[in-house]
């Protein structure tokens, strides 16, 4: 009966039937425990058994700006990888449990970053080019081994703004639904790449953050920062796998690449009194 329990509704189980299975299932011996009326509740051992895993990352295809733009990531080790979102034949990934799970537990491995990929799209006009950087997370936990507030699947974004055959002059990174953006000088930069680090923010969940000099101390499996590869907007392969992203439902969390939420990402990651058309495209988003 447990193995045929999809993880969604288990993590979205009360604890009183949590702890109803505790005593009806053996498989939950060493994920519930109950001892003077106080009930422990951990599903890692669970999600470990059910072997899900990521879809298979897509070729790295995106343009030469695209690429050179990229930013250098890291990860504080309270947290995910991200991970592809869709494989070429259009597995899109399930996503993690939130409730009653670890900050990282199942999400953490050396091998998404080996399988692993980042999408992009710029728009350009008025002198100015912006990137948009999206990447997947199969879960963002904000209370670990807990009923979470948090959610199963997240999607984070940067952007970096471009003025016309310059260099970034801004750099914004999402946070809780908007952005925190600021001035090139006031980024630190791995090459052209703005080095930006995925964390967990106090009691929240998760978002991107600015790297300072003590993130040089890399926490991730590689040890350096880290870029996934990178698929741009007329980089996916064919076959609608593209269109079958950006009309999945992620529940809380938005690809903020397809045409219903480009406008208002880039809107929110605009720096004060620059005229840009979030709406226009002057060559953009290009192809690879």
């Amino acid at each position: 009966m447990i193995a045929k329990l999809a993880i969604g509704r288990l993590a979205a189980m009360s604890l009183a039937t949590l702890t109803a299975l505790a005593s009806a299932a053996p498989f939950f011996s060493d994920t519930i425990s109950i001892s003077d009326n106080t009930t422990e509740v951990n599903l890692d051992p669970f999600i470990r058994a059910m072997a899900i895993t990521p879809p298979t990352a897509l070729p790295q295809r995106a343009t030469a700006n695209d690429l050179r733009w990229q930013p250098s990531l890291d990860f504080d080790k309270d947290g995910c990888y991200n991970v592809p979102a869709i494989s070429a034949s259009g597995e899109i990934a399930q996503g993690l449990p939130h409730s009653w799970v670890g900050l990282s537990s199942e999400c953490r491995d050396a091998s998404d970053l080996d399988n692993n990929n980042v999408y992009s799209r710029q728009r350009c006009n008025s002198g100015w080019c912006v990137y948009l950087y999206d990447y997947y997370f199969e879960k963002d936990v904000a209370v670990p081994y807990f009923q979470d507030v948090g959610h199963t699947h997240d999607w984070e974004h940067i952007a970096v703004w471009v003025r016309d055959g310059g260099r970034p002059e801004y750099v914004g990174a999402s946070q809780h639904g908007n952005f925190e953006v600021r001035r090139a000088q006031d980024v630190r930069w791995d090459g052209d790449h703005p080095k930006m680090v995925y964390h967990k923010d106090g009691g929240s969940t998760h978002c991107f953050r600015f790297a300072t000099a003590a993130d040089d101390k890399i926490e991730n499996h590689r040890g350096v920062w880290f870029r996934g590869a990178l698929v741009g907007y007329n980089g996916f392969p064919g076959g609608g796998i593209r269109e079958k992203l950006e009309a999945h439902d992620f529940g809380k969390a938005n690809f903020a690449l397809k045409d219903a939420s480009f406008p208002n990402a880039l809107e929110k990651a605009r720096p004060a009194g620059l005229v840009f058309d979030v709406n226009r495209d002057e060559g953009s988003p290009g192809t690879p």
